[in-house]
């Protein structure tokens, strides 16, 4: 499995979730044969790089533009939604941080947003 080839991106938000942060990267160059809408790259505290990408990606679906959504990180690969309301960034973020809190059963912890 392949992580996200990130040449260039702006990170647009930071969250504090548990021992992780998050990090929203907008306007991202990447050497990929996809292209990337948004990554909240997840990374847990003590460690040099994540170990967690969630993707936003562009996609063409029966002549329309769609969106999927995938996590990545080095033992695996998996989609997870196909949707064209995923362009809209709260609502990727949002979702984003849904799936983070159940991937690592954080149900006691509160995402704050902090940069």
């Amino acid at each position: 499995m392949a992580l996200p080839a990130i040449q260039s991106a702006i990170p647009k938000r930071r969250y504090q979730f548990g021992e992780f942060t998050i990090t929203l990267l907008t306007d991202i160059n990447s050497s990929d044969p996809v292209s990337y809408l948004y990554i909240a790259a997840v990374l847990r505290e003590g460690e040099p790089e994540p170990e967690v990408y969630i993707t936003c990606e562009a996609t063409t679906s029966n002549d329309e533009n769609t969106y999927r959504i995938r996590v990545l990180s080095k033992q695996d690969e998996h989609i997870i939604s196909l949707d064209k309301q995923w362009r809209h960034e709260q609502k990727f973020c949002d979702y984003a941080l849904q799936g983070i809190q159940q991937m690592f059963e954080l149900s006691d912890e509160t995402p704050i947003l902090t940069g």
